[in-house]
């Protein structure tokens, strides 16, 4: 079912809008990109705001404005592109601004992860050290991260889903020597049984629950990553 909702659209999305239904109307055949640069802005921004019309797509919103038969089928599941494509489509600058406020209040970085996320943090640290004089040091092992921790630490865990390991212990450890805990998560799912100061859901797109989560990829954590030495390579121009 299509429904489509005008009456909460912006006055710069309902211009927005204006423009796109007549250039679907006039040329059915039209792709994002093009509408797009008729309406002066970004495919993401063409994207949302056919979402927030009430469409799945743009190419649902193209047949429907310029009068042809749509054919809805069933959602099928997203596969890997398409699930990355739909996160960079709704992708929020402000988790990238709001982890690097916190990220500059601390003197000393632990990035903690395992399997998987564990080489994603391996390159987080080494990208981080371009762009920063912070002591950052990466680890899998949580001994070695409560030694080290202090009240002048930031410990920031990845994990794609916060189950492949309990991370309670540790977080009970490192408090205890007053550090803050920042744990990034990149699929949505309940965390309030975990002690964190900071909760990141990168996405809320998941990767099926077929996947264990050593099987699941770390894709979202590494465009994050480069966002956020983006941001901090713009306020530190001099590392």
């Amino acid at each position: 079912m299509i429904k489509v909702v005008t009456d909460k659209l912006t006055k710069l999305e309902e211009e927005l809008h204006e423009k796109l239904s007549k250039a679907v109307s006039d040329d059915n055949k039209i792709k994002i990109i093009e509408a797009a640069e008729i309406g002066e802005v970004s495919p993401s921004k063409v994207s949302k705001l056919v979402r927030k019309l009430g469409f799945d797509n743009f190419k649902q919103y193209k047949l429907y404005f310029s009068g042809q038969e749509m054919n809805l089928e069933k959602h099928k599941k997203s596969n890997e592109i398409e699930r990355l494509m739909r996160f960079l489509e709704n992708f929020e600058s402000e988790v990238i601004d709001d982890f690097v406020s916190i990220f500059q209040k601390y003197d000393k970085i632990i990035l903690f992860g395992l399997g998987p996320s564990f080489i994603s943090a391996e390159y987080f640290a080494y990208k981080l050290a371009t762009v920063s004089d912070k002591n950052v040091t990466v680890t899998q092992s949580e001994d070695f991260a409560e030694r080290i921790a202090d009240e002048k630490t930031l410990l920031i865990v990845l994990s794609v889903t916060g189950k492949f390991s309990s991370f309670h212990p540790l977080f009970q450890n490192v408090k205890k020597n007053g550090s803050s805990i920042m744990l990034i998560l990149e699929e949505y799912v309940n965390t309030k049984e975990f002690h964190a100061d900071y909760i990141f859901h990168l996405s809320k797109f998941s990767q099926g629950d077929a996947l264990l989560p050593f099987e699941k990829t770390r894709t979202v954590f590494f465009i994050v990553i480069e966002e956020i030495i983006a941001k901090l390579s713009a306020l530190n121009p001099s590392n």
